[in-house]
C-alpha cells in the first residue's frame, strides 16, 4: 500500500519533482561521462603521464558529489516544506510517524533510482562525445562509439549514495523535530520583511566593496610574485573575494529596494509599487540565496575560464616549449666527439638530418653565454633567420616574457659588457625573443648572452649540448630509448682536457614528439576538469534558485490572483512576473560576469605577452560568458514558464 501511495504522491507532485529529477539526472550524467572518459583505454593510451586526467576526474567528482549533496539536501528540504500539510494529515489520520518518513523515503528513492539510471544512460553516451574531444585534440581519428565502462558506473553509484544520504537524514530529522501542528501552519507562516534603514544597508555594502577591492589587489600581487609566498597572496586575496562577494549580496538588495522606496517617481510608476512589496516581502530571505548561489556561480564562471585559459594558452605555447626534434643536454665538460655514439644509437632509430653539438659558457654576469656559430645553426633547424654580430658586439636571447622589459632597462642603462677581456657593445637588434628553450638546451636562466666565437671559446665551458633534426619529427618513445642509450654502458663521454667530472651532474632529454603528447595531457586535464566542476555548480546554482522561486508560489497565487480580480490583464501580469524572477536570476549573474571580464582582461595584460596566440585568454574569457549565459538562461526559462503556469 505504502509503495502505491508513494508512486501516486510522485504522478500528483509532477510540478514539484521535475526539477529535483532533472537536477540529479544530469549531475549523474556528466559525473558517470567524465568518469568514464578517465577509465577509458584508449584515452589514457594516447600519453604515458595521461594518468593525470584520471586524478583530477576522480578529485573533482568527489568534490562534485559533496557539493550535490547539499542542493540535494536543500530539494529534499524544499519538497518536505511543499507537503508539509499533507504529512500532518497522515499522522491525524492514524500513521505512524516511521510510517511517513519510510514512504517519503521510498517516494525519493524510487525518483532517485530513476534518475540516476537515466543519467547513467545520458552519461554514457555523452562519454563518447567527451572522448571525441580528447581525440581531436590529439589529432588522433576515431570514429565515435559508446564508452562504457562497469568501473566508471559503480564509482559513480557510490558517489550518488553519498549525495543521496545527507538528503536522507536532513529529510528524516525535519520529520523528527516538527510537531502537527508545525506541519500544518509552517505554509502559512508570515517572512519577514528587512526593516533596515538604508545606512545600515550601507554597512553591508561599503566593507563588502572594500574587501572585494583588496582581495582583487592582493590576486594582482600574486600573479608577480615568482616565490611561494604567491599562495598565501592567493589564499588571502581568494578568502577576501569570496567574503566580499556575500556580503555584498547580503546587503545589495535591501540596499537598492530602500533607495527605490524613497523616490516617489519610481516607487509609483508602471506597477512598480507592487515589484516593490513583492520584492520587499522576500528580500530577507532572498539575501542569503542570492549570496551562496553569487559565490558559487563565482567559482563556476572562475573554474571555466581557468581551464579553458590555461589550457588554451598552454596549446599554444607547447610547441615554444619543445622546438627541436630532439635534445640531450649534460652539465658536464665533455668532448664534442662524445656526441657521435648518441646520434648514431638515434641514426638507427630514426633518421638524423642535421645536428649540431655545442657548448654553453659561464660568465660573470649570472647568465650563459652561447658562440655566434653554434646559435645560428639552431635557428637554421628552427628554420629562423641567422643573427649577424659586428666586431665586439653581442646579444641577448630571452624568450621569457617576463624577463623582457628588465633586459631591455639593463641594456639601456648599462650596455656594455666585458668578457674574456674584450669589452663588448649590443648589436641590432640587441634583443631576440624567439622560442629556442632557454632553460635547458639554450640556456638554464630563461635567457643567455650570444657573442662572438672567439670570444665564446675563451670562456669556460659549462654545459655539454646536442640538438638534433629527425626525419619526420620522431616518436614519443625516442625519449626512453635515449635515456636508456645514455645510461648503458655503450656510451662512453669523454672529458675535455684538464677538466674533471662534476660531483653532481644533471642529464636532461627533450623529444618533441614526447613532451608534445604530455603537454596535450595537461591541456585536456586542466580544460576538462574546469568545464566538468564549472558545469556541475553551475548546474547546482540554478536549481537553488528555482527552487527559491517554487517555494513561493502560494503567496504568489495570492498576490496574482488579487491582481487578477482588480482587472490587471495577463500580459501586464505576466510581464511583471518577468520583472520579479528576472531580478532573482539578474543579480547573481552580474558579479560573476564582472569578476570574468576582469580577470580575462588582467590576464590579457599580464600574460597575453607569453602566449603565442594572440587575445587568448580574451576570446576564452567569452567563451565561458557564453557557456554560461546559455546554461543559465535555460534555467530561467524553464522557472519563468513553471511561474506563470503555477500562479496564472
Amino acid at each position: 500500500m505504502y509503495i502505491k501511495l508513494a508512486l501516486r504522491n510522485l504522478r500528483r507532485s509532477a510540478r514539484d519533482y521535475g526539477i529535483y529529477f532533472l537536477t540529479v539526472a544530469v549531475t549523474v550524467a556528466l559525473m558517470e561521462s567524465f568518469l568514464a572518459l578517465a577509465c577509458a583505454r584508449d584515452v589514457l593510451s594516447l600519453s604515458e603521464n595521461m594518468g593525470i586526467l584520471t586524478t583530477g576526474i576522480v578529485g573533482v567528482s568527489v568534490l562534485v558529489a559533496l557539493l550535490s549533496s547539499c542542493v540535494i539536501a536543500y530539494g529534499v528540504g524544499f519538497m518536505l516544506g511543499q507537503r508539509k500539510q499533507e504529512f500532518a494529515l497522515y499522522q491525524l489520520m492514524g500513521m505512524e510517524l516511521r510510517t511517513v518518513q519510510r514512504m517519503f523515503f521510498w517516494e525519493n528513492g524510487l525518483l532517485g533510482l530513476a534518475a540516476f539510471g537515466l543519467g547513467a544512460l545520458l552519461g554514457t553516451g555523452l562519454a563518447g562525445v567527451l572522448a571525441q574531444g580528447v581525440w581531436w585534440i590529439f589529432q588522433t581519428p576515431h570514429q565515435y562509439q559508446v564508452v562504457a565502462s562497469p568501473k566508471a558506473l559503480g564509482m559513480t553509484f557510490l558517489l550518488f549514495l553519498l549525495m543521496y544520504g545527507v538528503g536522507a537524514l536532513r529529510a528524516g530529522r525535519v520529520l523528527r523535530r516538527q510537531s502537527i501542528q508545525g506541519l500544518l501552519t509552517s505554509r502559512r507562516a508570515n517572512e519577514v520583511p528587512g526593516r533596515w534603514r538604508p545606512g545600515r544597508w550601507f554597512l553591508l555594502v561599503a566593507p563588502a566593496l572594500t574587501g572585494m577591492a583588496l582581495g582583487l589587489l592582493l590576486l594582482r600581487k600574486a600573479l608577480d610574485m615568482q616565490t611561494n609566498g604567491a599562495w598565501a597572496y592567493l589564499a588571502g586575496g581568494g578568502g577576501l573575494l569570496l567574503g566580499g562577494v556575500y556580503a555584498l549580496y547580503r546587503g545589495l538588495p535591501g540596499l537598492l529596494l530602500a533607495a527605490a522606496r524613497r523616490r516617489p517617481k519610481v516607487k509609483y510608476s508602471r506597477g512598480r509599487l507592487f515589484y516593490l512589496g513583492q520584492m520587499g516581502a522576500r528580500v530577507a530571505t532572498a539575501g542569503r540565496v542570492l549570496a551562496v548561489t553569487g559565490i558559487l556561480l563565482t567559482l563556476a564562471l572562475t573554474a571555466l575560464f581557468v581551464g579553458l585559459a590555461l589550457g588554451s594558452g598552454y596549446r599554444a605555447n607547447m610547441e615554444a616549449y619543445y622546438p627541436y626534434d630532439a635534445g640531450v643536454a649534460v652539465d658536464a665538460p665533455l668532448t664534442k666527439q662524445s656526441a657521435q655514439p648518441l646520434l648514431a644509437a638515434v641514426d638507427r632509430q630514426c633518421p638524423v638530418e642535421d645536428s649540431v653539438t655545442y657548448f654553453l659558457y659561464e660568465t660573470p654576469y649570472g647568465t650563459e653565454a652561447m658562440a655566434l656559430s653554434d646559435y645560428n645553426h639552431l635557428r637554421r633547424i628552427l628554420d629562423l633567420e641567422e643573427a649577424e654580430l659586428g666586431p665586439g658586439e653581442y646579444l641577448v636571447h630571452c624568450d621569457t616574457w617576463n624577463f623582457w622589459e628588465e633586459i631591455q632597462q639593463s641594456l639601456a642603462q648599462a650596455p656594455m659588457l666585458s668578457l674574456a677581456g674584450q669589452r663588448l657593445t649590443p648589436g641590432t637588434p640587441s634583443l631576440r625573443t624567439e622560442p629556442m628553450e632557454q632553460y635547458q638546451m639554450a640556456g638554464e636562466r630563461g635567457y643567455a648572452l650570444v657573442v662572438p666565437d672567439q670570444v665564446a671559446q675563451s670562456l669556460p665551458e659549462k654545459g655539454w649540448r646536442v640538438v638534433m633534426d629527425l626525419q619526420g619529427g620522431g616518436t614519443a618513445a625516442l625519449r626512453e630509448e635515449i635515456r636508456t642509450f645514455l645510461h648503458s654502458a655503450q656510451w662512453r663521454p669523454q672529458l675535455l682536457p684538464g677538466r674533471t667530472m662534476p660531483e653532481k651532474v644533471t642529464m636532461g632529454v627533450s623529444v618533441q614528439a614526447w613532451g608534445v603528447a604530455n603537454s596535450l595531457t595537461g591541456f585536456t586535464t586542466l580544460s576538462f576538469c574546469g568545464l566538468y566542476l564549472s558545469l556541475v555548480i553551475l548546474l547546482l546554482s540554478c536549481t537553488i534558485l528555482v527552487f527559491h522561486q517554487l517555494s513561493a508560489l502560494d503567496r504568489n497565487q495570492r498576490q496574482y490572483a488579487i491582481l487578477r480580480q482588480l482587472g490587471v490583464d495577463r500580459q501586464t501580469r505576466s510581464r511583471w512576473m518577468a520583472w520579479e524572477l528576472g531580478t532573482f536570476f539578474l543579480l547573481p549573474f552580474l558579479l560573476p560576469a564582472g569578476v570574468t571580464g576582469l580577470l580575462s582582461a588582467a590576464a590579457q595584460r599580464l600574460m597575453g605577452p607569453a602566449v603565442l596566440q594572440p587575445g587568448v585568454f580574451l576570446l576564452c574569457g567569452a567563451a565561458a560568458l557564453g557557456i554560461f549565459a546559455g546554461v543559465y538562461g535555460l534555467y530561467f526559462g524553464v522557472t519563468y514558464r513553471l511561474f506563470r503556469r503555477s500562479v496564472g
